[in-house]
């Protein structure tokens, strides 16, 4: 699970829980086993939508840069990704529209 803050996630942090995740998917696929692969970033926090749009991305490119490593067939699992939301203690709530578009409105 990955927390946002100020100074978190750290690339350590996103780099553990990547590694986890592929070694985790890599054994399933060895047993045949489909695994789910859920990075998941939490909605704790006072974070913006942007910022979560923003650890979201680098978290899913750390993850795919793990499977990839470990040779994960990814068309032989299941990914099951967070929203990008603000965070729940924001005062500013992103309605629908925003969290449905491509980009979240800077």
């Amino acid at each position: 699970m990955i927390t946002i803050g100020d100074g978190i996630p750290t690339y350590t942090c996103l780099s553990a829980n990547a590694e986890a995740l592929a070694r985790y998917a890599a054994l399933c696929q060895e047993g045949g086993i489909v695994p789910i692969v859920e990075p998941e970033v939490l909605l704790d926090g006072n974070h913006t939508i942007e910022r979560c749009q923003e650890v979201t991305e680098h978290t899913l490119k750390v993850t795919f840069t793990a499977l990839y490593l470990h040779r994960v067939h990814l068309e032989g699992m299941i990914l099951k990704p967070s929203m990008v939301v603000s965070g729940k203690d924001n005062p500013r709530q992103a309605g629908p529209d925003e969290v449905a578009s491509e980009r979240s409105n800077a």
